[in-house]
């Protein structure tokens, strides 16, 4: 089955709009196909403002979609549909693929009777029936040629429709969805150009223009609409240019140049004060000179008038050597007020000279002591500090003498002493003797004895046990090596009371034999942390590696060596704590 498009455009008519858009823009006939390649290649980006919405109303809509899309013709009939918009109803839903596929043609039948009604509301309902109506037989974009043609055909209409009623982001959407079946069509290209422009994307707007151009050269609707944009974009570029060159102009009261312009007004004014000064000035002078001309025309006998230049000349000298008059005064009366004061500080100088003459010399005198500020002389003639207090008889009695003395030697405490870390009694081993009481902190390094009982302790752990079989088998776990026994530990006298610090980590080695001293099983259990804040032997961790030789010989039983080995660990930790307890004891 075929499906074609109703109602057709006369070609003179379509030539006419074509002609009418090509005398809007100014472009000479015959130089159109050029003109819209040009806008196409030439269009360059510019910072286009947000805020500007490029729209396209009613009364240009004939200009620039309408008639635009009349000119490409039967417009009406291929606009789009929005797949995610209305779901229809269960009655518009055929299971025959076929009864479907007629009834959705009906729809768009109906959708155009209604667009030339100007009912676009019916409109819009009519083609969104039609599309969901084919959404199922086009599943995952599967579906033949001609489902695919009737739903671009239906969803570009409602595109149209849509804006047409000026919602131009569903207009949009809608020719989108048209696109996603048919991503090289053109009319849905156009339209979603055109909502996208209507909205302000500009750039959108244009690249869609431009795919839709390289597939159809000959569409005129895309001309006009790429030489409208074009303009558009022109138009932008002048109103920023304008905007630019008046903010940076200095004619236009920009505030760049505020400052600027206020500085050269005071300058101005400055200037013009200043000549008025001086013409008052000049008037003042010319007066005193006319004076002085009838002062010597009315003298006994009458002296004869001198000219306004020469005697501002004379005037000008006079002043000149009054100014010169008071210089050399002022300047006498300083240096006569400087002699005056030099004389003063000789003669004082003099005075005290004079009165030092019988002071000791191992003494310092009144005005040695007045220059040296902050400094006094004590009773015994030390020169010191001026706040330095100087102690009485009965004080210096009861501290008694303060002089350094030498330590005797003090014999090291007893390894009796009691062991606890808060005792007093034994910090003669840790702290110095200067540092008996034990209240300055003082550290005193054990890692090596530490390291040396550790081991001790560690070699001296063994496990005994007594298999519940028939034989009554024993068994017995001994640690053979001590391995890489790293760490450190040190005693601390601070406060009074004792701190014992270490912190070492090893493993060992260990044997499992049986009643005829044979080896067998053998293993390591590492130790990773034996350190100070562990009190308690269920805080100590033993990791338990795997057998390095596991249970084997006549009559072993894994579960006797695992538990053997068990006890040994149990004993493990408590030598860590007899070593604790050495420790203690022997510092």
């Amino acid at each position: 089955m075929k499906i074609q498009d109703e109602g057709t455009i006369d070609n003179r008519q379509r030539m006419t709009d074509v002609r009418d858009t090509v005398e809007d823009y100014a472009i000479p006939p015959g130089e159109e196909d050029a003109a819209v390649a040009t806008a196409a290649e030439e269009i360059t980006d510019v910072d286009e403002n947000p805020a500007v919405d490029i729209t396209d109303d009613d009364a240009n809509n004939d200009s620039t979609t309408a008639a635009a899309a009349a000119a490409v013709g039967e417009s009406i009939l291929e606009s789009g549909s929005a797949e995610s918009s209305e779901e229809g109803t269960e009655k518009d839903k055929p299971v025959d693929p076929n009864e479907a596929l007629l009834q959705a043609m009906n729809h768009k039948e109906d959708g155009n009777n209604h667009f030339k009604s100007g009912d676009l509301i019916s409109a819009a309902r009519s083609y969104r029936h039609g599309t969901t109506l084919l959404k199922n037989l086009n599943q995952g974009n599967t579906g033949d040629e001609q489902v695919k043609q009737l739903i671009i055909i239906l969803q570009t209409n409602l595109s149209m429709i849509c804006f047409k009623q000026k919602k131009h982001k569903m207009s949009r959407d809608v020719a989108s969805k048209a696109l996603e079946v048919d991503n090289q069509n053109v009319k849905a290209l156009y339209r979603r150009a055109v909502a996208s422009r209507a909205m302000g994307d500009v750039d959108a707007a244009r690249a869609d223009l431009k795919e839709a151009y390289k597939l159809d050269p000959a569409n005129t609707a895309v001309k006009k609409e790429l030489i409208a944009i074009k303009k558009s974009l022109e138009d932008m570029k002048k109103k920023e240019k304008a905007r630019l060159q008046k903010a940076f102009s200095s004619k236009s009261g920009s505030l760049l140049y505020s400052d600027k312009e206020a500085e050269e007004k005071r300058k101005l004014e400055e200037k013009k004060e200043q000549e008025r000064r001086d013409a008052e000035a000049l008037k003042k002078r010319k007066q005193e000179w006319e004076d002085e001309c009838v002062r010597r025309m009315s003298s006994e006998p009458p002296e004869e008038a001198i000219s306004y230049e020469d005697w501002d000349k004379a005037m000008k000298k006079k002043d000149e050597d009054e100014e010169k008059a008071r210089k050399k005064a002022k300047k006498e009366e300083e240096d006569r007020k400087k002699e005056e004061k030099r004389k003063a500080r000789e003669a004082q100088k003099a005075n005290s000279q004079n009165k030092d003459d019988d002071s000791s010399d191992d003494e310092l005198t009144e005005s040695e002591l007045r220059s040296l500020r902050g400094y006094k002389k004590t009773s015994d003639g030390r020169t010191t500090s001026y706040f330095n207090r100087e102690q009485t008889e009965k004080e210096k009695e009861l501290i008694g003498c303060i002089k350094p003395k030498k330590l005797e030697e003090v014999s090291s405490a007893s390894s009796s002493a009691a062991a606890s870390p808060t005792s007093l009694n034994n910090t003669s081993s840790v702290g110095s003797a200067w540092n008996a009481a034990g209240t300055t902190w003082e550290e005193k390094d054990t890692s090596e004895w530490c390291r040396a009982c550790l081991t001790e302790c560690l070699k001296e752990a063994t496990a005994v046990f007594t298999a519940s079989n028939a034989e009554q088998s024993t068994y017995v776990a001994v640690v053979k090596e001590v391995q890489s026994l790293t760490g450190d530990a040190s005693v601390a006298l601070a406060g009074g009371k004792k701190r014992y610090i270490y912190d070492f980590h090893t493993s060992v080695k260990y044997d499992i034999i049986n009643d005829g001293d044979e080896q067998i099983a053998s293993g390591t259990l590492a130790l990773p942390d034996i350190n100070s804040a562990t009190t308690a032997e269920e805080e100590l961790d033993v990791d338990i590696s795997g057998w390095k030789k596991a249970p084997s010989g006549e009559g072993v039983n894994l579960e006797d060596a695992v538990a053997c080995q068990n006890l040994l660990v149990q004993d493990v930790r408590r030598s860590v704590l007899r070593f604790v307890e050495k420790f203690n004891a022997n510092f």
